[in-house]
């Protein structure tokens, strides 16, 4: 079930809330999809999770890779569902670390300077995506085989209204992918869906 930003901003206040309750130590976790760009005010679309990258080494300032939460903070994520109907059936995967392949081949150069902070209290912190890795990112999701979830990358990216240098950076990123010959000619048909012509005669 997707939830408005609003919900989703409470549900990450309150595990902030039930992780100090149940002495969780602190995290600091890199998120991009859905619920950072209601983070960042880019849309008000309802989203149904949180994508998460990643953790977030303040000191070395790069992502740490996650294969899972530690056990307290699978306990405070699941309890936290079960305080919302809403979230019925999903357990854990209202915060999930679905995207951390993306992570693993790398983000956007110079992605760490654009982070954006959100403090949901005293243990939980959010380090979001900035606009341009959000765009190269959905950019690279709009390219895939999933049709339903695919038009809905493609909307978040058309309601962005990328510019020109804009798509063209993102565009740049997705060229890195290792699967990027295989979804080419996906990649040149979003370009040009967005109406720049210009820019997909030279995907």
């Amino acid at each position: 079930m997707e939830m408005p930003n609003d919900i989703i901003l409470q549900m990450l206040q309150e595990l902030d809330q039930r992780m100090e309750f149940e002495g969780c130590p602190p995290a600091d976790l890199v998120v991009c999809g859905g619920a950072a760009f209601g983070l960042l005010k880019l849309h008000d679309r309802p989203t149904r999770d949180v994508d998460v990258l990643g953790g977030w080494d303040r000191a070395a300032r790069r992502i740490t890779l996650i294969e899972a939460f530690d056990e307290k903070l699978q306990a405070c994520i699941e309890r936290v569902a079960q305080s919302h109907p809403e979230l019925a059936g999903m357990g854990l995967d209202w915060i999930n670390l679905g995207p951390r392949s993306l992570a693993k081949a790398g983000l956007p150069e110079g992605f760490a300077n654009r982070l954006q902070q959100f403090r949901m209290g005293n243990r939980l912190t959010l380090h979001v995506l900035g606009r341009q890795d959000l765009l190269a990112l959905k950019l690279y999701a709009a390219a895939d085989d999933c049709r339903k979830r695919q038009e809905i990358h493609f909307a978040d990216l058309k309601g962005l209204s990328p510019t020109f240098e804009e798509l063209d950076q993102a565009l740049e990123w997705v060229r890195t992918r290792r699967d990027f010959e295989v979804k080419r000619l996906v990649v040149k048909y979003v370009i040009e869906r967005l109406g720049y012509d210009d820019l997909a005669y030279y995907v």
